[in-house]
């Protein structure tokens, strides 16, 4: 009786730790791209982490950076893309390297490549003296160059086109097919930079040989643990954007809408094996930029099938020849691979005002 109960108290334990991951991580899922840029900014700066990312002279740090396949950074090398505040002001990043020192001539000498490669990205595991020698900097003007980046990234306000409620949207990237692949333009520098790579046989090395002291050992599990919760929003929110993309790659190539595919929530979240909430949430408050630079918050790239009709119909009621509902039927069933009745068909042009000509009953 006692190991029957000590066995339920251990699985409902694991089912509400379980249930409160879950909860934890719907909340990094919607939490707003502005205050996601903070959290990174809080992390990248604990003394902690700084010491794993940048090590030290005779050691790999066991911290670095790893891109997304098939993106780049879609910001200017100096501007770093500000979004608009409220207030139609531009955070002035140049003016923000001025004042601190003389950072933009520094970042200027360096070049945009090998800001991109130690600083933007960093997906070399690189002490920061390593990385100091390698662009001509002092180590404190290495690591301030770091930090600023940061800030700049945790200063800017997002905003875009309007969500649903006419609430703006966070634009994450410009987006385009190139090869038959999605092509990514990330336009936050927290976005562009990808994921956390933890080398834990680097890390095991650094604890042998006692490069963390005891306090540092005592907080690594829950620095870890921030790193994986962060990896995780972040792989989702991209796989989600990926799929997205990719089953849409007929209408950014056409611009035509009734190019669209039809996609529902459900449908999404079965192909990537996740949560029809998690879709929600992810989609909600967030935008993309199309090839032809029109700015359209992701929920539009999740038509319903009647909104797909809707424009696949208004365009073929358009032409000077008469066709039957049954005719538009088999042609919706052929050209687009959506089976509906003639009723429904009967029914949607309607909707539009167009008079049904044949009746389609013959």
């Amino acid at each position: 009786m006692h190991r029957a109960l000590d066995i339920q108290a251990t699985t409902t334990a694991s089912m509400q730790t379980g249930l409160m991951g879950r909860v934890r991580m719907a909340d990094w899922i919607k939490m707003p791209e502005s205050q996601f840029a903070r959290e990174i900014e809080r992390l990248e700066k604990d003394p902690l982490f700084l010491k794993l990312r940048f090590g030290a002279e005779g050691s790999t740090p066991p911290i670095a950076r790893s891109r997304w396949p098939r993106s780049s950074f879609g910001g200017d090398f100096y501007e770093l893309t500000q979004n608009r505040p409220a207030s139609g002001e531009r955070v002035g990043v140049e003016e923000a390297l001025d004042e601190d020192h003389g950072l933009a001539d520094i970042i200027r000498r360096m070049g945009r490549e090998a800001f991109e490669r130690y600083y933007l990205f960093g997906d070399e595991a690189l002490p920061l003296p390593e990385i100091a020698r390698r662009t001509g900097l002092e180590p404190a003007e290495a690591r301030r160059v770091h930090e600023l980046l940061l800030e700049l990234g945790a200063q800017a306000e997002f905003g875009g086109a309007e969500a649903s409620g006419g609430l703006p949207s966070t634009c994450v990237a410009a987006v385009s097919i190139e090869e038959n692949q999605p092509y990514f333009q990330f336009l936050s520098p927290h976005w562009a930079r990808g994921l956390y790579a933890v080398r834990y046989d680097s890390l095991e090395h650094w604890k042998s040989d006692g490069l963390l002291d005891r306090g540092e050992l005592k907080r690594l599990p829950r620095l870890l643990r921030r790193i994986e919760i962060i990896n995780l929003r972040q792989n989702t929110l991209f796989r989600i954007f990926d799929q997205l993309i990719r089953l849409q790659a007929p209408y950014f190539r056409s611009r035509r809408e009734e190019h669209k595919l039809p996609i529902s929530l459900r449908k999404l979240a079965a192909q990537l094996e996740l949560a029809p909430s998690t879709v929600c949430r992810a989609v909600a408050g967030r935008s993309v930029r199309l090839p032809w630079g029109k700015e359209v918050p992701l929920g539009r790239l999740l038509p319903g099938r009647r909104k797909v009709m809707r424009a696949i119909l208004s365009r073929w009621l358009d032409a000077p020849e008469h066709a039957s509902d049954r005719q538009l039927s088999l042609r919706l069933r052929q050209e687009h691979g959506i089976s509906v009745s003639r009723r429904t068909v009967n029914a949607i042009r309607h909707e539009l005002g167009t008079a049904a000509g044949a009746s389609g009953r013959s």
